[in-house]
């Protein structure tokens, strides 16, 4: 049997390694999401009430009642950030506003889309609503909650999210700051090839 030189049997095995390490980080980052959220339950998620209307799964009623709980939560739900700099690193240019708040100011990035996620209650079932963020640097499509949760591409308009991400009472978002967000690991404390970050512990305010 012809065996493989000794310099291809090198590039092989190191090929397998980067391999497995990568499933490792992917297999660890799988796991902290859990840990965070909860298992995974699937979610619709649009931009706007007329591609909701138009993916066929939601009446124009469910589609507007999600987008108008999405607004109207934005101003507690959305991640704050001490300056705009820190927001538009993780958001983009321009896609941050000011805001203030018992006499402090913060930014916080704009509110891109909305989800319809669906709960199930004694045999009956009902929709809960959420709005959502796009890091500028995630390159799945894929969205984020305002506590950080990452929506992963499924089908179509169909995401998988962390359960307790839609079940969850929404509470005020603490403002970030610089040091906060890099001990996290970036928006949403993800480590992966999505080079995407998070948010989480900096200055409690609000709740």
């Amino acid at each position: 049997m012809t065996t493989l030189p000794p310099r291809r049997k090198r590039s092989v095995a190191a090929g397998l390694t980067a391999v497995g390490a990568v499933a490792m980080l992917s297999g660890c980052d799988d796991n902290n999401e859990q840990a965070r959220f909860g298992p995974p339950t699937e979610v619709a998620a649009f931009q706007t009430v007329q591609q909701c209307v138009d993916s066929g799964q939601f009446d124009r009623d469910t589609c507007v009642a999600a987008q108008q709980k999405a607004f109207n939560e934005d101003g507690k739900a959305a991640p704050r950030f001490d300056s705009q700099q820190l927001c538009e690193e993780q958001f983009g240019a321009a896609q941050c506003q000011r805001r203030s708040e018992g006499g402090q100011s913060f930014f916080t990035p704009l509110l891109t889309g909305f989800l319809i996620g669906q709960l199930l209650n004694n045999n009956s079932s009902r929709y809960t609503y959420g709005g959502l963020y796009r890091d500028r640097r995630d390159r799945d499509g894929g969205w984020y909650t305002g506590s950080g949760a990452y929506l992963s591409p499924n089908n179509g308009y169909r995401y998988n999210v962390g359960s307790k991400a839609i079940t969850t009472p929404v509470t005020t978002q603490r403002i970030q700051t610089r040091s906060s967000v890099v001990s996290r690991g970036g928006f949403g404390g993800r480590v992966s090839a999505r080079s995407s970050g998070g948010w989480g512990g900096g200055r409690s305010f609000g709740g």
